[in-house]
Order: structure tokens, then sequence, then C-alpha cells
């Protein structure tokens, strides 16, 4: 009898487990907070995993100062296995020339952020992490560079 009640628990747990796992490997990879004249903001996304993640109703926010922008992944968005995904803000958006950003799953859960940067200068110059989703949590994974959206940061 114990047996037949536990199975159920171990295989809920390995699918709660697997999935936390896949959450885990999506990182902010690359953020464009004051683009070219015409251009909207945006953020990459990149899964660093071995398995597609769903990431429907996901949201980047971008905070700078007291201005905060959302962008939310829509229904129905898987990211491939090493892939990318891109998620882009308002062209109303008006704030200072920089920010930090945050990645929260449905359950708003925060799963990434980077630290605050900069951004003057209204061209193709864009943040990124070097390599791509290279995580140590530290400011020195970011650098700045050409604008690489979707793919590969040099």
């Amino acid at each position: 009898m114990e047996i037949v009640i536990l199975r159920p628990i171990c295989i809920l747990w390995a699918l709660i487990l697997a999935a936390s796992l896949a959450a885990g490997s999506v990182v902010i990879n690359e953020m464009e907070l004051n683009p070219p004249q015409g251009v909207t903001e945006w953020v990459e996304l990149y899964n660093d995993g071995g398995q597609p993640v769903n990431i429907s109703g996901w949201t980047v926010i971008v905070t700078d100062g007291g201005w905060v922008g959302r962008m939310t992944a829509p229904s129905g968005a898987v990211m491939p296995s090493r892939g990318y995904f891109i998620l882009t803000g308002s062209p109303q958006w008006s704030h200072q020339n920089g920010g930090s950003s945050a990645l929260f799953d449905q359950s708003s859960a925060k799963l990434d952020e980077t630290p605050f940067r900069q951004d003057d200068w209204e061209n193709d110059l864009t943040w990124g992490r070097h390599p791509n989703g290279h995580d140590t949590d530290k400011a020195g994974d970011w650098g700045l560079g050409s604008a690489t959206r979707g793919a590969q940061n040099d």
C-alpha cells in the first residue's frame, strides 16, 4: 500500500525538479535599452539548457530609477535548446538611457537579473553576456558591444 501512494508523489517531484532545472537554464543574455531612432527597446533571453523551455507568461521588467517597463512572452512561447527569444518593449517608452532587467516566470519567481547598465549613445551598441549565457551573478559577465539580436554575442 505504501509503494502505491509513494509512486505518484515521486513522479510529481521528478516533474517539478525537471521543470525547475529547465527554467534555471534561461537567462537574460542581451539588452538594448537606448536604441537608435525608430527602433524599440528589446531584451534577448537565452536557453543554455539541453531541453526546450515553455516561457509562456514569463516577464522581463526593466527598471530605470522610478520608471518601470514590462515585456511579457505570449502564450505558447517555447525557447529551443541553446536558442534565443526576443521580448520587445513599447515604442512609447520614455526613460533615462539605461536600466536593469529582471526575468520572472509565470508564477512571479525571479529567475535572473542584470546589474544596472548605462547606455547614452542611441546606437546599435547593447549590453550582453560574454560568452552567451555566462552567469556568475557578477557585473563582469556583461560587456558593451555590437547588437547581436537573436544570435551569439560576439
